[in-house]
């Protein structure tokens, strides 16, 4: 005779991206083997993979868990937290302009407790991926996922560059489109490095506008009893 199977719980949450709604269910004990294993890696390395499997896992009907955004990822991520663990989490927090340091940042952390459950994905009003580089000249911009977020390696500006390239999805002008497979990685290249300074930063504001995981949280400094108030970005953050 086989062995009863449990109710598990299902949930529902929209996702950032795409506004939709999407279903999951929190952790077994499978996900929670995956993420201990994970965890054990003091690099690091394993983290990204593992919280990608188990998004994978929990999450209900077809999602392309690798074309996910990044910030898509951490929302998910801390909703199956949340409902799996617990909603609350206790986090350390330092403000600035601590009055017996000198102004500086405070010696001694004051703990907070944040309900993951209100930390949302914040989007910028002006934020939009159909850039004008010129009168004539456009590109549609696609979001980083992790996965070409750990590919890319080397200082500041070529880790830059590259996002501008990897993230160009589309080249229009009034008269044609350009999908990103009908032209190869070397036109791509002459094409931004054509692009003045003004033209480059106008793309660049893409990525530094795009939505973000973030949350502000207002307390009382342990040390100094001042009213402080710190905002939280980044799904590591909630964890620290």
């Amino acid at each position: 005779m086989a062995l009863p199977k449990l109710n598990v719980p299902v949930y529902e949450a929209i996702l950032p991206s795409t506004e939709k709604v999407i279903k999951y269910r929190p952790f077994l004990v499978k996900e929670e083997k995956i993420l201990l294993t994970a965890l054990e890696d003091d690099s690091g390395e394993s983290l990204p993979g593992a919280v990608k499997q188990i998004i994978g896992n929990c999450v209900q009907g077809e999602l392309d868990v690798e074309r996910l955004p990044t910030f898509d990822i951490e929302f998910l991520f801390l909703r199956l937290r949340a409902k799996s663990v617990g909603e609350s989490v206790s986090i350390g927090l330092r403000p600035w302009g601590c009055p017996n340091n000198e102004g500086k940042l405070c010696e001694k952390s004051t703990e907070v407790e944040i309900n993951l459950e209100e930390v949302k994905v914040v989007k910028n009003s002006e934020h939009t991926n159909k850039i004008m580089i010129d009168d004539n000249i456009g590109v549609i911009m696609e979001y980083p996922n992790t996965s070409s977020i750990q590919k890319e390696e080397g200082d500041a500006f070529t880790v830059g560059l590259n996002y501008v390239k990897n993230g160009i999805k589309m080249i229009f002008t009034k008269e044609e489109t350009h999908e990103r497979d009908s032209f190869s990685e070397e036109e791509l290249e002459e094409f931004i490095d054509s692009l003045s300074s003004d033209q480059f930063q106008k793309i660049k504001t893409f990525f530094d506008t795009m939505p973000m995981l973030k949350h502000t949280v207002k307390y009382k400094c342990s040390t100094c009893g001042e009213d402080k108030e710190t905002t939280i970005e980044g799904m590591n953050s909630f964890f620290s």
